[in-house]
């Protein structure tokens, strides 16, 4: 008779930076349905021990260095030797890679923005982590951390539409909404709304409906919520 499966898997591990082997606990899908998604794709689990955001990043045992899935493998000179001093030299080798609960995920998450960081990641491979990263914090009920996460992942998705270093992950239509969709939920109405603006005048909108439906949905909540805030003033829609 063959046996259950189990939720929790062992996955193989090569480190982007020291190249040692190690292994890290990951979640069969089969487990991790989310229940419902927020507007910014945020999933939301009946059961955080199974909550696969809490499993998105690895970590080395060894050196550790924390990335996930989308960190390139190519380091500068100047990148190996920042990590190297400030995370290799002051690391105390212990793992990471068990199952975990909120607090050891959110150490993971600082690892990996702070490793990306160093290594001079794109801000696209940034932004997602400190997006994740305040989703967690959202989960735990926590909303100035939350905040001050959304507004880095803020940051950094903007840097990456400049430099367009998003291109090979996501669509633009798609960028423009994760921009106006964040910047709704920090409260910066006006700029969510003239992202939202964006999308509904592309050409190319129709090319990701369900983008261009989140869109006029979110558009018309921004424009409520901008209206509700500055009675005496509409914004351009």
């Amino acid at each position: 008779m063959i046996n259950d499966l189990q939720p929790f898997y062992e996955k193989s591990i090569t480190c982007l930076f020291c190249g040692e082997s190690f292994t890290t606990k990951k979640i069969r899908s089969k487990f991790s349905a989310a229940y419902k998604t927020d507007a910014d794709f945020c999933p939301h689990y009946k059961d955080n021990l199974y909550n696969s955001l809490y499993y998105h990043v690895s970590v080395c045992p060894s050196c550790g260095f924390a990335f996930n899935s989308e960190f390139s493998k190519d380091f500068t000179s100047v990148a190996k030797n920042s990590i190297q001093k400030n995370i290799a030299e002051k690391w105390q080798i212990r793992d990471l890679g068990s199952i975990r609960d909120n607090r050891t995920a959110i150490e993971t998450y600082k690892l990996a923005i702070l490793s990306a960081s160093l290594k001079g990641e794109r801000h696209f491979v940034i932004a997602g982590l400190c997006l994740r990263l305040s989703w967690i914090y959202r989960q735990e009920n926590q909303p100035d951390d939350e905040q001050r996460f959304l507004n880095l992942a803020i940051k950094e998705y903007d840097a990456s539409y400049l430099y367009s270093d998003f291109v090979k992950s996501w669509s633009a239509l798609k960028m423009l909404y994760i921009l106006g969709e964040l910047n709704r939920q920090v409260g910066e109405f006006k700029q969510a709304i003239s992202y939202f603006t964006k999308i509904v005048n592309d050409p190319d909108r129709n090319q990701d409906r369900l983008i261009l439906n989140r869109t006029r949905e979110q558009w018309a909540l921004a424009t409520e919520q901008y209206r509700n805030s500055h009675p005496d003033d509409n914004p351009k829609v």
